[in-house]
């Protein structure tokens, strides 16, 4: 029997409880009914709420991913720690763990991850997200190529003594000369690695007397990969102009190389 305070009257009322279940409250007539949650009427803890977040938020194929929880109970606190990040749906293995861990999924896809948090008195619940991987940006041709030009400066133009390139295996070097003067438009040339050493790579058509306004390209690929471009822009009674910077994956344009 509980006594329950309406107004300045107290009436008398009778609650019946039942264990495991949510049970009828019997008020005395006239009496409102009581408000009360199911925990406060069984003196119960509330569960865990499991939670939490990955980094980078934007994962790309391979990237190692950091899982970090960012759970909370507010009457008990968490005690154990366990991921699901076989991606093998919803019946995965839990494997025990801390609040942190790392994975890798090695397709640019949507993989599920679960997190199950336990707290001290043994109430648990789990958390389910989904992290969508994408492609892995292209990688830098490594190592990064280096175009070695040797010559002497005249008044007119410039006398190469070299021209030549070191270039990691099975990347493609093409070389262009634009203006007038030029012995060849074009040649190319697959870098091979003898040995477990980069060679140089010759260019011996274009080691002669380029005039004035003669531009030569070099360009080095290799697959999807960002590759090397440098331009060298033949100039009258100075020094030649040379620039060097990235080469776009598709072997084209140049671009700003990544940080």
């Amino acid at each position: 029997m509980a006594r329950v305070l309406v107004g300045r009257r107290a009436v008398v009322a009778w609650v019946t409880l039942l264990v495991g279940g949510a049970g009828p409250v019997s008020p005395a007539p006239g009496v409102p009914p009581i408000a009360a949650s199911p925990a406060a009427l069984y003196n119960l803890k509330a569960f865990p709420l499991a939670s939490f977040v990955w980094f980078p938020s934007s994962p790309h194929t391979g990237q190692p991913i950091s899982l970090v929880s960012t759970s909370s109970d507010r009457t008990s606190p968490i005690t154990g720690y366990a991921w699901d990040t076989s991606d093998n749906g919803p019946f995965g293995p839990f494997k025990p763990g801390g609040p942190v861990t790392s994975t890798t999924f090695p397709t640019p896809a949507s993989h599920q991850v679960r997190l199950r948090v336990t707290a001290a008195d043994h109430l648990s619940s789990t958390a389910v997200e989904t992290i969508q991987m994408s492609p892995p940006p292209a990688g830098v041709l490594l190592p990064f190529p280096v175009v070695r030009i040797v010559g002497r400066v005249f008044g007119t133009g410039v006398k190469l003594r070299q021209l030549g390139v070191r270039a990691p295996a099975n990347a493609r070097i093409a070389v262009s000369c634009l203006g007038g003067g030029c012995p060849v438009r074009s040649a190319h040339r697959l870098a091979a690695a003898k040995g477990g050493h980069v060679r140089l790579v010759r260019f011996k058509q274009f080691e002669r007397y380029l005039p004035a306004r003669a531009v030569l390209q070099v360009r080095v690929s290799r697959g999807t990969e960002v590759g090397a471009y440098t331009r060298f822009t033949v100039r009258r009674h100075k020094l030649p102009l040379r620039v060097d910077s990235c080469l776009d994956p598709a072997g084209i344009r140049p671009i700003a190389c990544p940080p």
